[in-house]
């Protein structure tokens, strides 16, 4: 028989109990939420910035558009368009589900090929499931260049001269 007072006897070590597994698992959630709370913490002082191309553009020079009748620039999705009135700035991409437009030489026009909708040479909407023309941009002379500013949309009418 063993005496309470008497050290010289080593306890069998005990196993894991439920109280030490439940206090084990609470720090470890704690230290996984304090870690996820320190990252966002660190994450919400590191800058988010969306790098966007300026509204306002040099666009081609005003001898480009004499010897062609469209200019497509693909990084804008825009065209610039020579017609008997003048010239314009218009977007390339459709007003149905955003496709990019291609123009029909044949036909003097703009196609989507992904859902068939036609326009006009000035953007009108010719048939297809486009509800609305395509739009146009405010488009400046700059000495030998043209501006174009798609943060500013146009009257359909409205050309520039040249």
């Amino acid at each position: 028989m063993r005496l309470l007072d008497d050290l010289s006897i080593l306890e069998p070590k005990e196993e894991t109990t439920r109280r030490r597994f439940l206090g084990g698992t609470t720090l470890a959630s704690l230290g996984v939420a304090s870690l996820g709370t320190l990252v966002i913490a660190l994450r919400y002082l590191w800058p988010s910035v969306l790098f966007e191309l300026p509204s306002r553009f040099r666009a081609a020079r005003t001898a480009d558009l004499e010897r062609r009748r469209i200019i497509f620039l693909r990084e804008r999705r825009l065209y610039l368009v020579r017609d008997d009135k003048g010239l314009f700035a218009q977007s390339a991409v459709c007003t149905h589900l955003g496709c990019l437009t291609r123009p029909n030489a044949t036909e003097d026009a703009f196609f989507c090929p992904c859902h068939g909708s036609r326009f006009s040479l000035d953007g009108q909407v010719i048939n297809g499931p486009a509800p609305l023309a395509l739009p146009h941009f405010r488009l400046e002379k700059r000495q030998q260049d043209l501006w174009v500013d798609i943060a500013q949309e146009e009257p359909q009418d409205e050309r520039l001269l040249v």
